[in-house]
């Protein structure tokens, strides 16, 4: 099981970008964008400039269902508009009591074999991402 922390983390605003606040995913002390990374401007769904999204954090702890529409959960979105057309990162969530599983983390919408980035497999207890949060 790895140690998940949420790091509170600020997309810097430009001539042609909003700032954006939000807390990014960290495993065992390494961002999970940077093992995820597709190069595309993307913030986490867990935002922290306007007011919490708890069906968001439902999904990402694997309590409902997943928004894509291939049935994963968006874990980063575009900072601009949140809308899975702009770009985006998903994974497969399970939930087995308080251990929560990220897998098969990909771009939604696109074939799911083609897009994988199979390496990636994160588990980690819920209870513990509910606590970093808590402490945001």
């Amino acid at each position: 099981m790895s140690r998940i922390r949420l790091v509170p983390t600020i997309r810097e605003r430009s001539k042609y970008q909003r700032e954006r606040k939000y807390l990014d995913f960290e495993v065992d002390g390494v961002s999970l964008r940077s093992l995820v990374d597709t190069g595309l401007d993307l913030i986490s769904v867990l935002v922290t400039d306007r007011p919490r999204d708890p069906p968001r954090l439902a999904r990402v702890l694997g309590e409902a269902p997943g928004d894509a529409p291939d049935g994963r959960v968006l874990l980063y979105v575009c900072p601009e508009c949140e809308d899975i057309e702009c770009g985006a990162i998903a994974a497969k969530v399970s939930r087995r009591g308080d251990l929560v599983t990220w897998r098969d983390f990909g771009v939604p919408e696109e074939d799911e074999a083609d897009n994988e980035f199979a390496e990636t497999t994160v588990s980690f207890s819920a209870r513990q991402l509910v606590r970093e949060l808590a402490d945001r």
